[in-house]
């Protein structure tokens, strides 16, 4: 392979690669929360193994959240509260906020809970 071949390979390798980086979005429960409510089961609930946790989040937070899914769109998406991620998906849309569902599978959910129930920020 000549030269200019090989630095195309490789440019086109790294750009590969750089589309596959996920974005990552970190949430404080304490900071970027103002409200919280957990739903635990549901009789018609679609998805049994996970738990309904919705928010309504800080202005900080949303603007987070929309820069976050506006940039990476089309890409894997790791959201973490509290510093344990609790999902990945691939954004389809802006999230613009304020509220947000987020399905917590319930093994995920046994570990954030309790830092759930620390006291907000003041």
């Amino acid at each position: 392979m000549r030269g200019s071949g090989k630095l195309i390979f490789v440019a086109l390798g790294m750009l590969a690669a750089m589309q596959c980086l996920a974005a990552d979005i970190d949430l404080s429960s304490r900071s970027d929360f103002t409200e919280m409510n957990l739903e635990f089961k549901r009789v018609d609930d679609p998805n049994p193994q996970s738990i309904a946790l919705r928010v309504m989040l800080s202005p900080d937070a949303q603007g987070r959240l929309e820069q976050v899914t506006r940039q990476q769109m089309h890409q894997p998406l790791r959201l973490s509260i509290n510093g344990i991620l609790v999902s990945t998906a691939t954004i389809q849309t802006v999230i613009m906020g304020p509220g947000l569902m987020i399905s917590v599978p319930r093994e995920i959910a046994g570990n954030l809970l309790p830092t759930l129930l620390e006291p907000p920020a003041t």
